[in-house]
């Protein structure tokens, strides 16, 4: 049963975590004073790290259970799984965008002289959306506590925190795009 309390643990936490760093990357984007900046991608990148240990202990600790028809094949080939076939592989595709976002961040510092990476890094840090966006259908999915109240209210407050986040940076984004400045700069252009 240990492995078991871990694996819920780990993931339910991972979930929320990766939920505070889909939140706070979406709020840290645009026209923000440089130290407020700073301090929202220090926690976005602080919870995405710890999120990431936590997912490697769900995955670990699901591999381990014995009570558990799940095996190391199912990370690699889709559909293999003895558990939830469908749920597992939804969870290991939210495991791989999210493994490549953190390497890829990882190196972002080395790579940032680069003018070609610069310009594909938002395109690659997509796959952290996607992976985060198949956690919570993973999360839907699988587990023995994903039909529960307390586990659909998690996962729907999950939902609204990224959906607010969202409608702020929107809001944002269109309050900036229509000042005078900004404006003026759109008509020199066309």
């Amino acid at each position: 049963m240990t492995l078991w309390y871990l694996a819920r643990a780990a993931g339910v936490t991972a979930l929320i975590l990766f939920t505070v760093a889909a939140a706070l990357g979406l709020l840290a984007a645009g026209g923000r004073r440089p130290e407020q900046r700073f301090w929202l991608q220090y926690v976005h990148r602080s919870a995405s790290a710890t999120g990431l240990v936590l997912l490697l202990t769900h995955v670990v600790a699901v591999l381990a259970d014995a009570h558990v028809d799940i095996s190391t094949s199912a990370l690699i080939l889709p559909f293999t799984s003895g558990y939830r076939p469908f749920a597992i592989t939804v969870g290991v595709l939210a495991l791989y965008g999210v493994l490549l976002a953190a390497v890829v961040g990882a190196a972002r510092g080395r790579l940032a002289r680069s003018q070609a990476f610069t310009k594909r890094w938002r395109s690659i840090h997509v796959a952290a959306s996607v992976g985060w966006l198949l956690s919570i259908g993973h999360s839907l999915l699988a587990g023995t506590d994903r039909g529960t109240p307390w586990m659909l209210a998690l996962t729907l407050t999950c939902l609204a925190a990224v959906g607010a986040a969202a409608a702020v940076r929107l809001t944002n984004r269109t309050a900036q795009a229509s000042t005078p400045l900004n404006l003026a700069r759109a008509g020199r252009t066309r």
